[in-house]
């Protein structure tokens, strides 16, 4: 009896190991870059040092922050949008200039934008684990602000698989995000719709710790996907800061040097 027992339990390993593999098999075949044929060239330049500074909604972590030390090396101020428990510790390193509130509340933004003038703001946010989510409600709410206060510019930071770039997205991405990724699509729509001088970026994966390449680049053509550290993703927000060509224009974000995130 006992054998019996034993093989029937080797034998649930043996299918246990075996669907694994496939999975990792699965995974490595379908997270593979797919690049355009061509990239987006920037032309423009950096503001005047008298321009208006910038706030970042999303500045205390992640791309929001990788743009953030990106305009502090230059020279400029940086506006950042903090919760009061926010960590500001990074950011204090770059001297910038705190607004407290939350996207999730208009009065708040409305006070945060009226505190100085701006020039545009980029948001970054985004959460798979909060109730209720930020991707559309507090995207919605910052483009309302800012239009709301005459700043005409926004970046919005979405994500490859939302809207016409969903199959580009591998099968994989699309379910681990499929709570996510609807959310983002009403938010970029809105902000076509809004008025606003809008330029949306969408970022394929995002390795952890990845460093700065300098190789990030950005493309029109929906079939795009691929993989970007974040440092290089903040480089690309402010490059598209800097050119007004972007304007109206909704972007894939790649590095066209890493095929995978392993």
């Amino acid at each position: 009896m006992f054998k019996k027992l034993l093989k029937i339990l080797l034998g649930l390993v043996g299918v246990v190991v075996l669907l694994v593999g496939a999975l990792v098999l699965t995974l490595f075949l379908t997270l593979r870059a797919n690049p355009p044929e061509s990239f987006y060239e920037f032309a423009g330049s950096p503001p005047a040092a008298d321009a208006a500074p910038v706030m970042i909604v999303g500045a205390t972590r992640g791309s929001g922050l990788e743009a953030a030390r990106r305009l502090h090396e230059r020279g400029e101020t940086i506006v950042a949008l903090v919760r009061p428990s926010s960590d500001r510790t990074a950011l204090e390193e770059l001297d910038a200039v705190f607004v407290v509130g939350d996207a999730m509340n208009p009065e708040q933004l409305a006070a945060a934008f009226s505190a100085q003038p701006l020039r545009a703001v980029v948001s970054t946010i985004g959460c798979l684990s909060c109730e209720p989510p930020p991707d559309f409600i507090g995207n919605r709410n910052i483009a309302d602000a800012a239009k709301a206060a005459g700043v005409n510019r926004m970046i919005l930071i979405s994500s490859i698989g939302v809207g016409d770039s969903a199959d580009a997205a591998p099968f994989m991405s699309r379910l681990f995000l499929s709570k996510i990724l609807p959310l983002k699509d009403q938010a970029e729509e809105y902000l076509r719709n809004s008025g606003l001088d809008y330029t949306i970026i969408r970022p394929g994966g995002l390795p952890n710790n990845a460093p700065l390449t300098g190789n990030g680049a950005m493309s029109e053509d929906r079939t795009t996907f691929g993989f970007i550290s974040r440092p290089d993703l903040g480089a690309l927000i402010v490059s598209t800061l800097d050119d007004p060509a972007t304007i109206g224009k909704t972007y894939a974000a790649m590095d066209p040097g890493v095929e995978s995130p392993f």
